[in-house]
């Protein structure tokens, strides 16, 4: 995570594991930010951490919950945040939140008013809803944005200064990744896996015990 991100800002602090409560803390060390700067200047800051414990082999460790933020250098209020939670309650596991101000999306959830339950939860003490109230879905527990995603967004869009060779550096670790999630989405059900290995002509043997469908809600959730 370190060599990525100084792939884009080579002098920022690196991120460093604890261990707090039987789980595992990856944050940058200081936990300041991560300066990005446009000719030379502050313009945003990002802010990453993830929550790991072992997953329920106890394999490998899994993300519990993770959230990137990005905000302008003068600014405490996020413009948005990624958000990521392995046991939702009532929102999507991947989700986004945008902290903005649109007065046309204000009024719609203004006059949904408290119709469902998590109506019922925005707006703070006044109780006019906020855009950042809302939880945008991002692909679930297997197919959410990666942190390399955001960085390369934040080149893209914001022409954020990066080193030369950066998009290189995040394609490869976006690559490993994506190939970590293809592995826990087999996981969670081996039969498509097998399916479309046959497919593709490999000879397949499954164990006496196996089952098509592994951990079917986390197919199903949002």
């Amino acid at each position: 995570m370190t060599r990525t991100i100084r792939a884009v800002t080579p002098r920022c602090d690196g991120f460093e594991a604890t261990h707090s409560n039987n789980r595992l803390v990856v944050r940058q060390c200081p936990d300041k930010g991560i300066v990005l700067t446009f000719n030379g200047q502050p313009l945003l800051v990002l802010k990453a951490e993830f929550y790991c414990e072992w997953n329920r082999e106890n394999q490998f460790l899994a993300v519990q919950s993770s959230t990137i933020k990005v905000l302008t250098s003068a600014s405490t209020q996020p413009l948005f945040r990624y958000e990521y939670l392995r046991d939702p309650n009532n929102v999507p596991s991947a989700h986004l939140h945008v902290h903005a101000h649109r007065d046309a999306m204000t009024y719609v959830m203004t006059k949904v008013g408290r119709t469902t339950r998590r109506p019922q939860r925005r707006g703070g003490k006044d109780g006019i809803p906020a855009l950042q109230d809302l939880h945008f879905p991002l692909g679930g527990h297997r197919f959410r944005p990666a942190l390399e995603d955001i960085l390369e967004m934040l080149i893209d869009e914001f022409n954020v200064d990066h080193e030369r060779g950066a998009r290189d550096v995040l394609a490869e670790a976006r690559a490993a990744w994506r190939m970590t999630q293809t592995k826990a989405a087999v996981r969670d059900a081996p039969g498509a896996a097998v399916e479309a290995l046959t497919a593709l002509g490999y000879h397949i043997t499954a164990p006496d015990s196996a089952s098509a469908t592994r951990h079917v809600d986390r197919l199903r959730s949002l």
